[in-house]
């Protein structure tokens, strides 16, 4: 079950106050000659240390504490408060000083922040020095004469506590690392058990009869030294803490180094003895740990600058001006192609690999850089171990303090190709005779090339920011341009004509191609349009089409147009399920007219016939001239036949009419004779049904019309 917060913080408070009044009770107890003053004061370091680490809380924790530990030692209630409030306000300077000062930090990594937590300890202790003896003054437990000693040692037993319990908490509220690992495991409970044995002999006196003529206090300071080295601040502290536990504990029980008749002056020499222990163990500590620190840095700033160079494939290079030889890493000689570091490597070495064409101007650059302590910055082709020619690029710059030059090369080989092929792709880009266009996924244009301005007659500056829209002509329906983006964004490219339309509204076509471009993550980036101008060509085809398929007199198709449709319209027929009619239309004694009105009068009635016709069918058939005067008709998805005979009727009464020569009537009329014939009734190939139809035209009478299955004219 999970308490609530406040819950946990009163029962902090609640611990906080009971370990308050007991390590006060038990220092009373044992390390007092007068029930209340003594030189040493644990509590005041535990107090400090709870209002650095949450003053908003633990203040009445040690309130509570110290005024319960006045009542255990069997002070009044007033006295109690007293002492309690001076302890209070003591932490609470002491905190308030300490936070507030931007040189501080409770981690106590610097030698700094010991030193302003002894200085501040002793300000502030000051407060308590003060009120506390006031207090037992006023009460009668002290004289006139035994003040000033008293608030001495007082003060003295806070800074002492201060200075010993506070780092103690501050640092070993983090457990140390690596003390328990298997390979250090050793090492520790050998440190371990041996400080402690020492302390023992040293403070409490065992084996007298062994090392009593060794228990010096001086051996305590190998310890210091090697916690100092190998156990940092964690080791350090957990050695002052167990000297002084061990130091107080022999003077209790007068044995070892501080053992004496006189209480005070044994704690005056614990005092002491403890203050240079600490002043000794604690900076070099610090010291070690920054030096730790700052290796630790460097090797992590090597590490990364090592890691960079391997990144992007840089040698580094260092060299000695005096005996111009050089320090490299591996890829510095890779470079050159050397699998692995030769033994020696020089300036003359490197100077033998640069290709002889930029071998003078490389080494007149170093020369002028050496001389003038400047920055050396060169690019050449060099010749590898095995022969290949490499472009490299390289920087050096000097040392501050000694005659060296530090600095990068690469291979650049790749990188100088590259830039080739863009120069060629932008010479390409700039003069290619098609036109071409760079956009955005969205059509947006980004760039365009001078053959673009040529063809569309737009600038660069009208149409970059611009969807490609703006080239627009309009005669596509959205349906082309739905299947044209489905296209590309399904397999990436597009083949095609449109019709686009120039700045000064003139139509044209192009004959266009839009590729995509994709990056590292196969997403669309860029999409590339290359065209040109295939209108002169479209135009002809055109005409070639007309030539190969239009009758040149009347305009309407030929036998060539006649015979393909015929074949397309047969094959449909079949599909559909559909009747298809083949007319052969034959115009009698038109050499008659010829001969009356002239062969360009003649040549202005049969393009008037042939329009007559045209005007008797529907859009979806085909008219065309065979030869001469014979024109030939195909009638297509026909449900009924009964709707030839009425379209056959329909012809002659339209050729029956007069016709208009030079805008003057002429008493004229034209007969022809019909031969029709049924697919698939008369034949289902169209040579065969070609043949019924000539057949039927033959059977059929003047100004009439036949049917290839019927020998009787209708």
């Amino acid at each position: 079950m999970k308490l609530p917060p406040r819950w946990i913080i009163g029962l902090k408070i609640i611990g906080l106050a009971l370990l308050y009044a007991g390590l006060a009770k038990l220092v009373l107890a044992f390390f007092s000659d007068r029930g209340n003053v003594t030189l040493i004061w644990f509590p005041a370091g535990l107090g400090l240390a709870a209002f650095l680490l949450n003053a908003k809380h633990y203040w009445a924790g040690v309130l509570s504490g110290a005024f319960i530990a006045g009542l255990l030692v069997g002070d009044s209630w007033t006295i109690s408060a007293f002492i309690a409030a001076g302890n209070t306000l003591e932490s609470w300077i002491g905190a308030w000083l300490l936070l507030g000062n931007p040189g501080f930090s409770i981690k106590l990594r610097h030698p700094s922040d010991f030193a302003w937590l002894a200085v501040t300890g002793a300000v502030a202790a000051c407060f308590s020095a003060l009120i506390g003896p006031m207090a037992l003054l006023l009460g009668g437990y002290l004289t006139q004469d035994q003040l000033f000693p008293s608030m001495l040692h007082w003060w003295m037993a806070d800074l002492f506590g201060i200075a010993l319990v506070t780092p103690c908490i501050l640092i070993w509220r983090k457990w140390p690392t690596g003390w328990f690992v298997v390979k250090r495991l050793p090492e520790t409970a050998t440190f371990l058990a041996l400080s402690f044995f020492s302390g023992q002999a040293i403070f409490l006196s065992w084996c007298p009869d062994v090392i009593s003529g060794y228990a010096r206090g001086y051996w305590t300071f190998l310890f210091v030294v090697w916690a100092a080295a190998r156990f940092g601040r964690h080791g350090v502290m957990l050695l002052i803490g167990m000297t002084a536990i061990q130091s107080l504990w022999g003077l209790e029980r007068q044995c070892g180094l501080f053992a004496s008749g006189d209480l005070q002056a044994g704690l005056l020499n614990i005092w002491l003895y403890l203050l240079v222990l600490a002043c000794v163990g604690i900076p070099l500590a610090l010291m070690l740990y920054d030096r730790e620190q700052k290796a630790q840095a460097l090797q992590e700033s090597e590490n990364r600058l090592s890691f960079a160079l391997q990144t992007i494939d840089t040698g580094a290079w260092d060299l000695d001006l005096e005996t111009e030889t050089v320090m490299r890493t591996p890829i510095h000689d890779r470079i050159f192609g050397y699998d692995d570091l030769l033994p020696v490597w020089t300036y003359q070495t490197f100077l033998g690999h640069v290709v002889s064409a930029y071998r003078d101007t490389v080494d007149q650059d170093f020369g002028h850089a050496r001389r003038d302590r400047s920055n050396w910055n060169f690019e050449c082709k060099i010749r590898r171990l095995d022969g290949e020619i490499r472009w490299i690029r390289g920087s050096g710059r000097h040392h501050s303090l000694y005659p060296r030059m530090t600095g990068i090369i690469q291979d650049i080989t790749l990188q100088k190709l590259a830039d080739e092929n863009r120069q060629l792709a932008m010479l390409f880009y700039q003069n290619c005779n098609e036109g071409m266009m760079i956009t955005e996924v969205d059509a947006t244009i980004v760039s365009v090339n001078p053959a673009f301005s040529e063809i569309t007659g737009y600038e660069a500056a009208d149409v970059i920011g611009k969807n490609a829209s703006i080239l627009g002509s309009g005669r596509h329906d959205s349906g082309f341009f739905q299947d044209m983006w489905q296209t590309i964004n399904s397999l990436g490219q597009w083949h095609g004509e449109i019709w686009n339309r120039r700045k000064n509204g003139e139509l044209y076509v192009e004959q266009l191609s839009i590729n995509t471009v994709f990056d590292a993550n196969g997403l669309p980036l860029r999409r590339i349009g290359l065209f040109f101008d295939v209108t002169q060509r479209k135009l002809n085809e055109e005409q070639l089409r007309k030539q190969a398929y239009f009758d040149p007199l009347t305009g309407i198709g030929n036998r060539r147009m006649f015979y393909d449709r015929l074949d397309q319209e047969i094959k449909k027929a079949h599909r559909s399920g559909l009747f298809l009619a083949l007319l052969l239309i034959d115009i009698d004694k038109f050499k008659e007219v010829n001969d009356r009105l002239g062969y360009t009068a003649g040549d202005q009635i049969l393009r008037e016939a042939a329009q007559r016709i045209l005007r008797s069918v529907r859009e979806t058939d085909l008219v065309a001239r065979m030869d001469g005067v014979e024109f030939g008709l195909i009638l297509t998805d026909l449900e009924k036949i009964d709707h030839i005979e009425r379209i056959a009727d329909t012809i002659s009464q339209k050729l029956g009419e007069p016709f208009v020569v030079d805008e003057q009537a002429q008493d004229l009329q034209l007969y022809c004779r019909i031969g029709i014939a049924v697919c698939p009734d008369d034949a289902d190939a169209a040579d065969r049904l070609q043949q019924v139809a000539a057949q039927a035209l033959k059977s059929s009478a003047p100004a009439g019309h036949a049917f290839a299955n019927m020998t009787d004219e209708i």
